[in-house]
């Protein structure tokens, strides 16, 4: 399912992206050279020092600044930054514990712990095709399910739906199955925030990623 929504949205992008190819974007690096699959290839976690442990933690007991945590609707989670290198993001997290890629798209997930049921940091991102920089990746969305993350406003993983609509104008964007059932993702596209409620009505999940950007936004990013 992955696969088919990096090409469905990939396509969309491309085309998005035709009559914008003039636009100077950040100087990135080309990201060709991740593996496609990743998982359980980390080395001596015991003594591994990369940083997506505490962008995915459970705990945040880390020795992070608040800004490390801060949820910023539109631009960042932590130190992850809408249209930055993705590069930039595999230095502070490590190599990724899972990673798919299609169309000139990627989706790299790290988990905490390395469990993949334990709390993830996802980051979507995308190749500026045909345009002069078509050999670098741009992250394009992040997703995060740790509690530790919140918005300047509060909102974060664990808010109810009630809590989230006092900040934000909440649309039915897309759902998804998971383990404890169907999940509701609500978007505030002016503002460029996502917010994945469960049957419960609590958020399990923040997505960030460029305001007015539809396509992006509608990702599935499981």
């Amino acid at each position: 399912m992955i696969r088919n929504s990096l090409i469905i949205v990939s396509i969309a992008i491309c085309l998005l992206a035709c009559g914008n190819n003039s636009k100077k974007e950040t100087t990135l690096a080309d990201t060709n050279k991740v593996p496609k699959d990743t998982t359980g290839q980390h080395i001596s976690d015991k003594n591994d020092t990369t940083t997506h442990h505490t962008m995915a933690s459970d705990t945040g007991t880390a020795n992070t600044s608040q800004s490390d945590w801060l949820i910023t609707p539109g631009k960042s989670i932590g130190y992850i930054v809408l249209n930055d290198d993705v590069k930039n993001a595999i230095k502070r997290l490590g190599k990724p514990d899972s990673s798919d890629a299609a169309m000139g798209s990627s989706l790299m997930a790290w988990f905490a712990n390395h469990n993949p049921a334990g709390n993830r940091t996802s980051v979507f991102a995308h190749h500026n095709m045909g345009g002069k920089d078509e050999q670098v990746s741009y992250v394009q969305k992040i997703l995060v399910t740790s509690p530790q993350f919140k918005t300047g406003d509060g909102i974060g993983v664990g808010s109810s739906k009630q809590e989230i609509q006092k900040n934000y104008t909440l649309k039915p964007m897309s759902t998804y199955s998971s383990k404890s059932g169907k999940v509701q993702v609500y978007t505030d596209l002016a503002k460029g925030i996502s917010f994945e409620i469960d049957g419960s009505g609590k958020c399990v999940g923040v997505v960030v990623h460029k305001a007015n950007d539809t396509a992006v936004a509608y990702l599935n990013m499981h």
